[in-house]
């Protein structure tokens, strides 16, 4: 009978053990969970500049009512009108996710003709532009979902263009690459995603407070 007292208090001892290890490891704080690869960091590392530069905003662009591409700017912490952006007066960078399942070649050889052309404003600009886009669009391969597309420009250097951190193209010319800003910046570009892009207020499309 002892034997078989000290048995079952040798259990008891043993479940309340595994409940209290059971208890202990559900108040233990959950690990946090990795980013998504999709986030935009809140600074990025500029080669040459002792700054890092700052996302100033982000928004998400539309093609045919779809979500076409998440993007996001960065620019200096020196430049303090973003006006300057459009014109493409200072220096830059966009990045792109892409959101479709898988856009083909030609879809997205389309949509940045298509882009250019109209950020472009007129034909005889366009026209100036012609040769050089179709020459850099003629390149652009296939993109899925979650490839980053990253448009770093400097005045006087032009935009290089990486692909999921490769480069893959050097565009220089005043007139290309300010209309290619134009896609996200310009006056045919879709208000409220340029507006979020650039720090503004998307409904007054002013900035949301002075510097």
């Amino acid at each position: 009978m002892h034997a078989e007292t000290v048995h079952r208090r040798a259990s008891l001892r043993w479940l309340s053990w595994c409940l209290a290890l059971g208890l202990v490891g559900a108040l233990q704080p959950v690990a946090a969970q990795p980013a998504d690869a999709d986030e935009f960091a809140a600074q990025i590392p500029m080669p040459g500049s002792q700054q890092a530069w700052r996302r100033v905003g982000k928004a998400t662009f539309q093609h045919y009512f779809q979500p076409y591409y998440r993007a996001a700017l960065y620019l200096s912490p020196s430049v303090r009108q973003t006006a300057e952006v459009a014109d493409a007066l200072t220096a830059y960078q966009v990045e792109i996710i892409w959101q479709p399942t898988e856009l083909a070649a030609g879809e997205m050889r389309a949509y940045w003709r298509q882009a250019l052309r109209e950020a472009a404003g007129d034909e005889d600009t366009f026209g100036r532009i012609e040769t050089r886009a179709e020459h850099w669009i003629a390149q652009l391969p296939a993109a899925r979902h979650g490839d980053r597309w990253t448009f770093s420009y400097l005045p006087d250097a032009g935009m290089t263009v990486r692909i999921n951190d490769r480069p893959v193209s050097r565009l220089v010319g005043i007139d290309f690459n300010r209309s290619l800003t134009r896609v996200w910046f310009g006056e045919a570009a879709d208000p409220e995603p340029r507006a979020a892009l650039l720090g503004h207020d998307t409904a007054t499309h002013q900035p949301r407070h002075a510097d």
